[in-house]
């Protein structure tokens, strides 16, 4: 590449802000393309991708998919061959919007709004702008004067929302990805957009407490020593809710420590008529490093033990349904201070280390394939995401794609 540093920061710069309009455009298209999971179809995304990829005359990439309506599309955007390939990683899907939640949008969640300098629909931030930031920062980089030395890997996957089974895990359990470095471009804002630079991203458990009591006829329960089940549950349940404590040790950069969601799902009874036999919930923490899937169910069985203690007739049993222990970077891996240096540049302040407090795909190439990945960094609010009135600021989705093609035209060449 010809010029400075700084020379080549300004040509980024001027690049993105002279194309910001056909960027924030792609952001509403992908926004108006539905591709809720469930469940599940990326296809029309991928489709418009491809095609959009073509149009700027970028490699449109190929697919490789599980299942056809299930793509994920991968294109390589060459370099001379002796350096470095990074990887820029989204998903194509979203959550549903739920019957239930629809009365609650302001706005149509598939027609793309734009007010008061936020982009409103669904997938806004989770992560349809952040997959436009990666496509022009990478037509940023294509258009600087010299080439690159080492490939950038754009790689769109289906299925995050619902386990990654069809996409990030898809590729790495069939060897399709290989590269030295990733960045995964979620919305990482919680108190404000752009908050820290994630080392690592908390890991997950998953378990379900099953709740035994009688079942029989709701008429004479009243007549006979029966337990309720639901009832039974609800008491677990709350007292899950203000009691229960996984052991950790505190971390420098996830001062909050692990959470803990008892009731994300909730099950119980037959219908009326019929006193319940049973019923349970579902539980989902995230962990942090140093904490282990063993030690988690071990503090489980003994806060429920001790519940059984209290009530001899609660019965209640602890079901471990999964989950994943992340990895994490050290800090001083070289495109990591690459991105933390473009960051500065762009948003004008320097940006702390700190930890992405949801699951990202970052678990199957980072943790299982061994593709250092910073597991979180994009535009939005992450507290924005999975709810009514999705958004994502348009200048953020600007600065993402200045500071994606600075850290790598660093980093490639």
């Amino acid at each position: 590449m010809s010029g400075d540093r700084s020379n080549i920061d300004q040509q980024i710069s001027d690049y993105i802000d002279n194309h910001s309009q056909d960027l924030i455009d792609l952001a509403c298209e992908l926004v108006a393309t539905p591709s809720m999971n469930p469940p599940g179809d990326e296809s029309r995304v991928a489709a418009l991708l491809q095609s959009k990829l073509a149009e700027l005359g970028l490699p449109a990439g190929e697919i490789v998919a599980a299942k056809p309506h299930r793509p994920n599309l991968i294109s390589r955007i060459p370099g001379s061959g002796d350096g470095p390939t990074l990887m820029f990683n989204g998903h194509m899907d979203t959550k549903p919007v739920g019957e239930q939640d629809l009365p609650l949008w302001d706005t149509d969640p598939l027609t793309p709004t734009i007010i008061d300098g936020q982009l409103y629909g669904l997938g806004a931030t989770d992560m349809k702008g952040s997959l436009a930031s990666m496509i022009y920062a990478a037509c940023a980089l294509q258009a600087l004067n010299g080439d690159l030395r080492g490939d950038l890997l754009l790689t769109f996957v289906a299925d995050e929302e619902a386990g990654a089974g069809m996409g990030a895990k898809y590729l790495v359990d069939s060897g399709a990805i290989a590269a030295d470095f990733g960045l995964i471009p979620e919305p990482n804002g919680v108190q404000h957009e752009f908050q820290n630079l994630p080392l690592f991203c908390r890991g997950t458990f998953y378990f379900k407490v099953k709740v035994r009591g009688n079942q029989t006829h709701a008429g004479v329960a009243d007549q006979l020593p029966v337990v309720n089940a639901s009832a039974r549950m609800g008491w677990v349940l709350w007292r899950m809710s203000q009691e229960l404590e996984l052991t950790h040790e505190r971390h420098p950069y996830c001062a909050e420590g692990p959470t803990i969601t008892p009731g994300v799902m909730v099950n119980g009874g037959v219908y009326f008529g019929v006193h319940p036999g049973y019923a349970e919930f579902a539980t989902d923490c995230r962990l942090i490093p140093g904490m282990t899937h063993e030690q988690a169910t071990a503090d489980v069985q003994a806060f429920l033990d001790r519940l059984m203690d209290e009530d001899p007739q609660l019965d209640a049993e602890l079901e471990v349904v999964g989950g994943a222990i992340q990895a994490q970077l050290s800090g001083e891996e070289p495109f990591v201070g690459m991105l933390k240096s473009a960051s500065e540049k762009v948003l004008g302040e320097a940006l702390p280390f700190g930890a992405y407090p949801a699951y990202t795909d970052a678990y199957h190439f980072h943790a299982r394939q061994g593709i250092p990945c910073v597991a979180g960094f994009g535009p939005g609010m992450l507290t924005l995401a999975h709810g009514p009135n999705e958004s994502v600021s348009v200048d953020g989705i600007i600065k993402a794609a200045k500071i994606y093609a600075i850290a790598a035209s660093e980093y490639l060449s």
